[in-house]
């Protein structure tokens, strides 16, 4: 099938990612869906994204300047200046990866442009666990989000979602047409090292919250006398200084928001990573594991991981972690002894890790699934 349309397309498929939240360098974004589909000569990948303008890899990235730190500004001001910068590529197909830009994925399909939603998460789920919004108004707020965003997403040709969710597609039978992709690792990336010396007994990579489980896991290493080392930003803002100020940060290595190879340096420098996920929002629900998490596995390190559904049917399949229950704090912290100090255990889940990613969990079948949405949706 993809033959046949190869030979009738004429010239390459004009396509424009845009971004207002994620950074031009964004791991998911440009390195992944970006780069692999700008190797494809069936393609012309440009990217809209804060940041500086640049050409990366034959994608042509059209920097519009520094992201907002105001939410309300960069909703109302900065979307537009990404929505202005998109629409003069004139491209065929726009893939949008923001829930504010949804009102400007329903302008370009009114100025018949194909479009395509990539929702990296069920938002509608995500707004009923922010804390810092009051209950009643939290409800409110989500039930207009999810109103707005399903009425603007049944008009445009596709919405990605990275996993199914209780069992399917958060928008099927609300979009067109709906694709999983999974943010799954590029393993060409993540060569093993075994021989790597281990600086850390933990780490922790990624959004650092308190539904994240972050408390639970400083907590847990404080019992087990845990070397951590965490990477990543911490929200809200004084969440650090919370944690702080209770004295978990004692055995804590800090390195902050990382470019991704010093990410993967810490995870292969730390003997395990956990990923304690609070059973919050749509955490538990989904059937996928932090992205994280996928990462460590490529690289042979051990997991310890939140028992819920989907990785404890993986770890039945072939046993890659130790499953816990992420608010029990001592439950963690016996985890991590364990694993400490058990170096066989920690090989063979090493080991089963890096099999069950180079069989079902990389990023080279994710993407001839999105070039085959992106021919599809160009054919029709």
């Amino acid at each position: 099938m993809v033959g046949n349309m190869q030979k009738e397309i004429t010239r390459p498929i004009k396509i424009c990612h845009m971004t207002s939240v994620h950074d031009s360098n964004d791991i998911r974004i440009f390195q992944k869906e970006c780069l692999s589909i700008a190797k494809n000569p069936l393609f012309d990948v440009t990217l809209v994204a804060p940041g500086d303008s640049r050409v990366e890899h034959n994608v042509n990235v059209i920097g519009v300047g520094e992201r907002p730190s105001n939410r309300l500004k960069r909703t109302l001001c900065f979307t537009k200046r990404v929505f202005k910068q998109a629409l003069e590529v004139d491209a065929d197909i726009y893939h949008f990866h923001d829930p504010e830009l949804l009102r400007y994925g329903l302008k370009l399909k009114r100025k018949g442009k194909k479009v395509i939603f990539d929702s990296h998460e069920y938002t509608y789920a995500q707004i009923m666990i922010k804390s810092y919004i009051p209950l009643i108004l939290r409800k409110i707020i989500a039930r207009i989000y999810k109103h707005v965003e399903e009425n603007i997403i049944s008009l445009l040709d596709a919405v990605i979602f990275p996993c199914t969710y209780d069992g399917k597609h958060p928008f099927e039978n609300i979009a067109k047409r709906t694709e999983i992709i999974g943010n799954l690792p590029n393993i060409s990336l993540f060569n093993p090292n075994t021989d790597v010396e281990k600086k850390f007994d933990v780490c922790c990579t990624g959004s650092l919250t308190e539904a994240r489980g972050i408390t639970e896991l400083l907590k847990a290493a404080q019992m087990a006398k845990a070397k951590v080392a965490l990477a990543g930003t911490f929200s809200p803002h004084d969440y650090q200084a919370i944690l702080e100020k209770q004295g978990l940060f004692d055995r804590v290595s800090y390195f902050g928001n990382c470019e991704h190879e010093e990410v993967i340096s810490i995870i292969k420098e730390s003997k395990i990573c956990v990923s304690n996920i609070q059973d919050k929002g749509q955490y538990s629900k989904i059937d996928n594991m932090p992205t994280k998490v996928y990462e460590a596995m490529a690289m042979q390190i051990p997991v310890i991981i939140s028992d819920f559904s989907y990785p404890r049917s993986l770890n039945q399949k072939l046993e890659f972690s130790v499953l816990i229950n992420p608010q029990d704090v001592e439950s963690l912290a016996q985890a991590i002894t364990k694993l400490c100090c058990d170096q066989e255990l920690r090989r063979r889940l090493g080991d089963n890790g890096r099999i069950l990613v180079e069989k079902y969990f990389n990023w080279a079948e994710e993407v001839k699934k999105l070039e085959q949405l992106y021919l599809s949706i160009n054919d029709h």
